[in-house]
């Protein structure tokens, strides 16, 4: 019986979810502009992608500064895409996408996981959920809203982040 109880025991302190490092709600905006895409197998940009091609972004994230763009560097971020449905072989349809992105600041990680919409003309606006994230951010919780704010010279992206404690 002792054993049981004992069992029963480790299995909830098992299952049950870490605490967030959070002692409360916690919102900011970062500006992040693109650094770098890596196609994945072969796909390589030279066709509209189909479903399952594969992409990774390694871009640079700012501390948002309203109106006047950028402010001050604060880390990077990782992100692999992968194409749930194409934009079609003339680009005229929404790609959905499954994107993992991990966002390296200076207080710790940062990790969203989720589908979003991309339109083929124009920039995207899409929420993910925030699934975990390292020293202050352990095991945080909440969403992030991206908006992509022009495909110009210089594609950038505004990130709202929303965490719970």
């Amino acid at each position: 019986m002792l054993a049981l109880v004992a069992g029963v025991v480790v299995s909830v302190a098992l299952w049950a979810p870490a605490a967030s490092a959070l002692k409360e709600p916690r919102t900011f905006t970062l500006l992040e502009f693109d650094a770098t895409e890596t196609p994945l197998g072969d796909f390589t940009f030279d066709r509209a992608p189909a479903p399952g091609d594969q992409f990774t972004e390694t871009n640079v994230l700012y501390r948002w500064a309203g109106a006047k763009g950028k402010g001050t560097r604060v880390g990077h971020d990782r992100v692999l895409l992968t194409f749930v449905t194409g934009f079609g072989a003339k680009f005229t349809h929404r790609a959905t996408i499954l994107a993992i992105g991990q966002m390296y600041l200076p207080d710790g990680t940062l990790l969203a996981e989720g589908y979003g919409n991309i339109p083929a003309d124009g920039p995207h606006r899409f929420e993910l959920p925030i699934v975990g994230g390292t020293g202050v951010y352990a095991n945080a919780r909440g969403y992030m809203t991206t908006q992509g704010l022009g495909n110009g010279h210089t594609p950038r992206t505004r990130l709202d982040f929303y965490l719970l404690p």
